[in-house]
């Protein structure tokens, strides 16, 4: 779950960009990276798209986004360094026009830089699933049974409900340390109601520094919904869920009361047919061109766990309007590592885990 969010990070399609700068693997403090953000927001000039939450317009807002994107895994915190989730993104094609942007090659609008294409919005959605676990799911959950709702009877659920309930569901999972200071937050949330409702005036209310608190966790993710596509924006405040989603409410709804595990591969495996209808489904050749690419493009060196190719080449094949579930694509793995014993070696990784130590394969012996 994610634990430090701000009211002002509302846009996800900014962590592209902090992916990018990161590109060289070099360890880069979160002061300097949200300085040149700041810096490179100053240079694209363009009239700001109206009615948008969460620009970046001070250098406050720089640093709360590289937080966020160390929280969901697009730097690796340890090492203030590329992340899991940072190194797919930049293995997919679409990244290019944002490493395009950094080099100073070309300078998109503002427009072009909070605004996802349909595989980025599948791979921020798998990325805030597995980051804010449980608490998106929560609040996925809710917005499917009202289907409208106003920004505020959203954030009164979210703090009041899904915030206490899922500090609660993760207290097993955190460090001694950390889970002293969770338990504490959630015994006060389970009062945010009650307090709520003892401040009679609207202006008190805004004022209080309880409502700040909420501000600051419940509407950036009432938008990210919005930047994946689940949620649509019908004025000033007020929310729909799209149709896609609204349609197919029972069968994602039961996908997000999933085990971490389970939920991850039903995204990929299930979920993903039910909302993308206008793609193509993949045949067994296009499968297996596309996980050599995937290779090509995630392994910098390094050696590359079959799970995160398998996905990245989902992820890529989305890009060409294309569809094939996990399980066949382990099945062309497994066709191209039987077909080439000597180019493709594999290796144990830690548990279960696979990992691919070399391939040497192009387009043309497939």
């Amino acid at each position: 779950m994610i634990l430090e969010t701000h009211g002002d990070v509302c846009r996800l399609g900014y962590l592209r960009i902090i992916a990018c700068l990161l590109e060289d693997r070099q360890p880069k403090s979160f002061d300097f990276l949200a300085g040149i953000l700041y810096e490179m927001m100053r240079s694209v000039e363009d009239e700001r798209p109206s009615h948008t939450i969460g620009l970046i317009t001070r250098a406050v807002n720089a640093r709360n986004y590289v937080t966020l994107a160390a929280e969901m895994g697009v730097i690796d915190r340890g090492t203030q360094s590329l992340g899991r989730f940072g190194r797919i993104y930049l293995a997919l094609r679409s990244s290019e026009h944002i490493r395009d942007y950094v080099e100073g090659k070309a300078i998109p609008s503002v427009k072009e830089l909070i605004t996802l294409n349909e595989a980025e919005r599948f791979f921020f959605l798998w990325n805030i699933m597995i980051a804010d676990y449980p608490f998106i799911q929560y609040i996925v959950s809710w917005i499917l049974e009202r289907e409208r709702f106003t920004r505020q009877e959203a954030m009164n659920y979210i703090m009041e409900e899904a915030y206490p309930e899922a500090l609660k569901k993760i207290l097993s999972t955190l460090p001694k340390k950390k889970r002293e200071q969770v338990a504490r937050e959630a015994e006060e949330a389970g009062k945010f109601r009650e307090k709520r409702l003892a401040i009679s005036d609207k202006t008190g209310w805004i004022r209080s520094s309880q409502y700040a608190k909420y501000r600051h966790i419940a509407p950036p993710r009432l938008e990210w919904l919005v930047d994946t596509g689940i949620l649509l924006r019908m004025g000033r405040g007020k929310y729909e869920v799209a149709q896609p989603y609204l349609q197919n409410a029972e069968e994602v709804s039961r996908i997000m009361a999933m085990t971490p595990t389970r939920m991850e591969d039903a995204l990929f495996n299930t979920l993903s047919k039910l909302i993308y209808r206008n793609l193509r489904a993949a045949n067994m050749y296009e499968v297996s061109r596309t996980l050599v690419e995937g290779y090509e493009r995630i392994r910098n060196g390094d050696q590359v766990s079959l799970d995160i190719l398998k996905k990245t080449t989902f992820l890529l094949l989305m890009e060409d309007d294309k569809i094939a579930d996990l399980r066949t694509i382990h099945d062309a793995f497994n066709s191209l590592a039987l077909r080439f014993p000597d180019k493709i070696y594999v290796s144990p990784g830690t548990g279960k885990t696979i990992n691919i130590a070399y391939m040497n394969l192009n387009e043309t012996e497939i």
